[in-house]
């Protein structure tokens, strides 16, 4: 999840130029307005452990909307996620923080495979005969950082197609509930011989 710089760090940044360029303190600090620094950003564990609770939290409301109609059906069915899928590849090639991994892939092929994993995850029909999640994502390395990262990308896919919070809120929370197969301890890691 991308964020902005707090407007403290931004007075803080360039009082410090003002600073190196030869200007006295008294002047900088003239200059720039009173401003209680901003606490700092959450560590993308702090993230990931937030997004755990929040879900947690809704677990009951996405398992009633999801008995009462799958979240396969609320987004559209099988083409509808193909869609996504594509948005999400293409926000990821954009992202300077993930799209070294998806190094020189064919994007089409990439988001019908991803396609192809959630129609069934999300209750349509199982058309998924790839790798698991933990072979597919274990040579990447992923960090937390890199699941927030793409986590982002895919709230921004879903935001840009129109879905509403409860979709947003189901995706998310699925790929939180799948993150330990993506996102491994580094003794875990599969090492090249």
């Amino acid at each position: 999840m991308r964020s902005v710089l707090p407007v403290s760090i931004v007075v803080f940044l360039f009082a410090t130029v003002a600073l190196a360029a030869g200007e006295a303190p008294k002047a900088a600090a003239a200059k720039a307005p009173a401003v209680v620094p901003a606490p700092p950003a959450p560590t993308p564990d702090a993230q990931v452990a937030a997004l755990e609770a929040q879900c947690a939290k809704s677990s009951e409301a996405r398992t009633k909307r999801h008995a009462e109609k799958p979240l396969f059906e609320r987004l559209g069915g099988e083409e509808k996620i193909h869609a996504l899928t594509r948005e999400v590849v293409r926000l990821h090639r954009l992202n300077k923080n993930i799209s070294h991994f998806l190094a020189d892939g064919e994007d089409e092929a990439l988001a019908k495979h991803v396609a192809q994993f959630m129609i069934g995850a999300t209750g349509g029909p199982n058309v998924y005969k790839g790798p698991s999640l933990t072979e597919s994502h274990a040579h990447l390395k992923l960090t937390n950082a890199d699941f927030m990262s793409a986590g982002g990308d895919i709230i921004q896919a879903m935001k840009n197609l129109g879905y509403g919070e409860n979709e947003v809120d189901e995706v998310v929370c699925a790929l939180v509930g799948l993150r330990d197969q993506v996102v491994l301890p580094k003794n875990q890691v599969p090492q090249k011989p």
